[in-house]
């Protein structure tokens, strides 16, 4: 088995998607991430409680759909 780096195992993903033309935008991003259209109202609290420990921390809470 051969051991790469998370630096160089990045670096090929970038180099991939620049070969293929894919551009990272946050528009773009935002359009791949799971919408929670299904969520079940216990996931939706646990996002929504996650969100706020996060403000509460003092942390930038992460992009979740709920």
């Amino acid at each position: 088995m051969k051991t790469i780096s998370l630096q160089e195992h990045l670096e090929r993903v970038r180099a991939r998607k620049r070969e293929l033309g894919i551009v990272e935008t946050p528009e773009t991003v935002d359009a791949m991430r799971n919408k929670g259209e299904l969520r079940t109202p216990e996931k939706r609290e646990l996002l929504r409680r996650i969100e706020e420990r996060a403000r509460a921390a003092g942390v930038k809470p992460l992009v979740a759909y709920y």
